[in-house]
């Protein structure tokens, strides 16, 4: 019997280990940023609430008027000197990022219609900015 168990365990932690569900949120890097997006879906939404303290950027892509979050939105960030530093589709309405303290440009783009912020991000304190377009036509 003790040996049964014996084996019985490994197997079992083998088997969680195999078929664990993929997280919610998966990090991401690009270069030397590594990035965050989702919050599509209550789950979702809480675990990106859960780490949102780790990134010191955080972006929130809404629609005007009804507040409905969106998401398929292209994120890219330049440095102060106009380098790109980030390009690449959000999976949802959040999308969180780790940056070097400095001055960056944001540009958003949801169907052609681009919103650009400067930000500034600092050591400690996280920075949060939030990109409302107009109701799409045909919504």
């Amino acid at each position: 019997m003790f040996m049964k168990i014996r084996f019985i365990i490994p197997w079992a932690m083998l088997s969680f280990l195999v078929f664990a569900k993929d997280p919610l949120i998966k990090l991401q890097t690009q270069g030397e940023i590594s990035f965050v997006s989702g919050g599509v879906g209550g789950d979702e939404r809480d675990a990106m609430h859960a780490i949102r303290s780790d990134y010191n950027l955080n972006l929130l892509f809404s629609e005007a008027g009804s507040g409905e979050y969106l998401s398929d939105i292209k994120v890219c960030i330049k440095d102060a000197g106009g380098n790109n530093l980030l390009e690449t589709i959000a999976d949802g309405p959040m999308f969180y990022t780790k940056l070097k303290p400095g001055r960056y440009t944001v540009s958003v783009d949801l169907d052609g219609n681009t919103i650009d912020k400067t930000v500034n991000v600092g050591n400690q304190q996280s920075v949060s900015h939030s990109f409302t377009w107009p109701k799409q036509q045909g919504n």
